[in-house]
């Protein structure tokens, strides 16, 4: 008996459609969008994760102009000889990254390959106190920005998929017409597809606006190249450094002549001083030029932007204050795109909602496929072998992932981006060939928490000992790890019984709108 809350509307031949698109478009690109949703949801907590590589690292939640002046000089003092500087930047502490880095961008040439080397600044003094390297999080924000494809394929691929993912969540509401007149309706004690389309049908609605604006603005993100090129193309006659001029702000002046000294970064630092203002960053434009600018950043109180700006030219002469308020609408509405989708106003709690809804977004993606595996087997065309790799692949990431934390919590030298790879190729092709991969898949799961309790256990020695002000994030994080190590224990002991309980009881729905 078909159940009539679920079919309502399904004869339409436009739901029809809808359902189809749906179903094609999350079948295709399901892979993708799940690596995407998870180390996304990662990424939010990427200065953390930075951190917690380094939890010897010199931390503050403060830094003066003086000690901003002369970390950007003494980056700048490493220009290699010969070599040209595109530019030197210096970023502030905030509550999520306490402590102060400093990066000098140089080249050989403008047909060489860019040199982009990171410190770790004291924030007192402004001295280098080493390279900043957090493979870790570069290797997990790599997977989300790029999926660790050739620049810049790999961000205009990820932008597609949020153009996909914003289709999905549009076609899935109007593939199901009672979707909002059931959003709390959970039949959990059914048959296993109807659990799982309830789950998704319901986190689906719930996170509805979130999803929205975070797959919109993951896709600007990802195609703002072809963005910058198309508005160059249609509002300035195919002129991109007018279109990068409205963007970013005035733009250097060629011939220029050359510095006799660094740019006075501390008189424009104090200049931009001010009350509702949070200094950001300071980017200076190949300082050895007079002709080029330096970007002070901040944040502006009330705003939503992911920075205001005041210009210099590197001379000292100020140039304009560009976006935050007073700014047209769309500067404001261009500088609201990047914290829209990390989730940067509003502190942790904003941070952590964003969190859960990111999470939600993965295991939305998780259980389309396993509906659609149960489906299949209910109409006698079953796809073990399909299942199975796509339980590898998740998996697989999942084991990656934690082997990787094991890895950067003993101080391993193994190159982290090959050796995860390599992990979660692996595991996927072990699970996929396995001859009963759900056992497979619990006691990998077992293997996840006990990495990551092995994680914990060695870090926390060194979060014992780490400066005042790093240590709430680096406890937080090691806490948040042997929570995750929790539920993967609980995953491991529970979830696939369940799950194949269930798959054994009689389905009354057979064919469920979906």
């Amino acid at each position: 008996m078909t159940d009539k809350v679920e079919t309502e509307g399904s004869n339409s031949p436009f739901v029809r459609r809808m359902i189809d698109s749906h179903s094609v478009l999350g079948l295709t690109f399901a892979a993708l969008i799940y690596i995407v949703s998870l180390t996304g949801a990662l990424t939010l907590f990427d200065p953390e994760i930075a951190l917690w590589e380094n939890p010897e690292t010199a931390a503050s939640f403060s830094v003066s102009p003086e000690a901003v002046a002369s970390a950007a000089e003494n980056a700048e003092a490493q220009l290699q000889p010969g070599n040209e500087i595109l530019n030197v930047i210096a970023y502030a502490p905030d509550e999520f990254k306490p402590y102060m880095t400093v990066r000098l961008n140089q080249r050989a040439d403008s047909q060489s390959e860019l040199i982009s080397t990171d410190w770790v600044a004291d924030p007192q003094t402004g001295a280098l106190l080493g390279e900043a390297d957090a493979p870790y999080a570069h290797f997990v924000e790599e997977l989300h920005t790029m999926l660790h494809l050739p620049r810049p394929w790999g961000r205009y691929l990820v932008g597609l998929l949020g153009v996909v993912m914003f289709t999905l969540i549009l076609s899935g509401i109007f593939a199901h017409p009672t979707i909002f007149k059931d959003a709390f309706k959970m039949r959990l004690r059914r048959n296993a597809r109807i659990a799982w389309t309830d789950v998704h049908n319901r986190l689906s609605v719930w996170g509805l606006p979130f999803h929205l604006v975070l797959t919109f603005t993951g896709a600007f993100l990802g195609v703002a190249g072809i963005t910058l090129a198309a508005l160059a193309f249609i509002a300035f006659d195919g002129d991109q450094e007018a279109a990068i001029q409205t963007i970013s702000g005035p733009q250097p002046i060629e011939n220029a002549a050359p510095m006799e000294s660094s740019p006075d970064y501390a008189a424009m630092l104090h200049n931009s001083q001010g009350e509702g203002r949070t200094f950001s960053l300071m980017v200076a434009g190949n300082p050895q030029d007079s002709g080029n600018t330096t970007t002070i950043a901040y944040y502006e109180t009330g705003i939503l932007s992911a920075r205001t700006s005041d210009i210099y030219r590197n001379s000292g002469e100020f140039l304009e204050k560009f976006g935050g308020s007073g700014a047209p609408a769309g500067a404001r509405i261009f500088g609201a795109v990047q914290p829209l989708h990390y989730g940067t106003f509003g502190g942790y709690p904003i941070k952590f909602f964003y969190l859960i809804l990111s999470l939600a977004l993965t295991y939305i993606t998780s259980t389309g496929m396993m509906i659609w595996f149960k489906r299949k087997m209910q109409q006698g065309q079953p796809r073990p072998k399909h299942e199975a790799a796509w339980r590898g692949m998740t998996t697989g990431l999942s084991l990656a992932l934690a082997a990787g934390a094991v890895i950067v919590a003993a101080g391993m030298p193994a190159p982290i981006a090959a050796t995860c790879l390599s992990i979660w190729a692996i595991t996927a092709v072990a699970i996929w060939v396995m001859p009963n991969p759900l056992r497979s898949v619990r006691w990998s799961y077992a293997l996840i928490a006990a990495l990551l309790a092995v994680a914990v256990a060695l870090h926390m020695p060194a979060a014992l000992a780490a400066d005042t002000a790093a240590k709430p994030i680096l406890f937080a994080t090691n806490g948040i790890l042997a929570l995750t190590a929790l539920g993967f224990v609980w995953f491991a002991g529970l979830r696939d019984m369940v799950a194949q309980r269930s798959s054994l009881e009689p389905v009354a729905d057979v064919q469920p709108a979906e």
